[in-house]
């Protein structure tokens, strides 16, 4: 998939136009792109997905999922919002609110410093809500990681965040084990939701910290 151009036009067959601003990233399905709406105001970020069926199985997950989460309080809940689903040259694309960095490019900015608990704290509190809400609606998110915890305003909310890529989810009753679906070096969910409470300080006390 060739990376899409700057001041490049994308045109969809529901007649919406959208014009490259940014060019934010690129992963294994696709890559995503900063625009502008033609006729709005409106700055959004598009996941536009490869062609290969496998990932448009992928991006029809993703949509099925977000089209659940729609019914949901995206803010309450730190869900990313999903707009539209839209189809340019056969590519699959996701239109979503425009977010900044993910937490590992943060963390990349700044040398890998270790943050304080008290930025710390506030992360794991609402990655944790977006889990439970997930777990109350029998959802796996499957694919965790700093790379799709992305934060929201840094200047005016710093460590506002919300949860995003639900390309790899599972409904509970079609999770398969023994599957590959996870980046090798964010494995196992288990041991993740084991961590969080331990790293973060090994005494309840600490932990209870983070739902107060």
């Amino acid at each position: 998939m060739a990376r899409v151009n700057l001041n490049f036009w994308v045109y969809y067959e529901d007649g919406h136009m959208y014009e490259v601003l940014e060019f934010l990233g690129k992963g294994t399905f696709g890559q995503v792109v900063k625009v502008w709406k033609k006729g709005t105001s409106e700055i959004v970020a598009i996941k536009i997905l490869k062609k290969r069926p496998s990932y448009a199985r992928q991006g029809q997950i993703e949509v099925s999922t977000l089209s659940r989460l729609s019914n949901e309080n995206a803010e309450e809940f730190s869900f990313v919002r999903a707009f539209e689903f839209l189809k340019h040259k056969r590519h699959a694309s996701l239109v979503f609110e425009m977010l900044e960095h993910n937490l590992y490019d943060f963390l990349k900015q700044n040398n890998f410093t270790s943050l304080p608990l008290n930025s710390i704290r506030p992360i794991l509190q609402q990655v944790l809500t977006a889990l439970l809400r997930l777990k109350s609606l029998g959802l796996i998110h499957v694919d965790l990681k700093l790379e799709n915890i992305l934060l929201v305003d840094p200047t005016n909310q710093p460590f506002r965040v919300k949860v995003t890529d639900f390309g790899s989810a599972r409904h509970r009753s079609k999770a398969v084990t023994n599957t590959y679906l996870q980046s090798r070096c964010y494995r196992a969910q288990d041991g993740k939701i084991w961590c969080i409470g331990s790293s973060t300080k090994n005494s309840s006390q600490e932990f209870n910290l983070l739902t107060d």
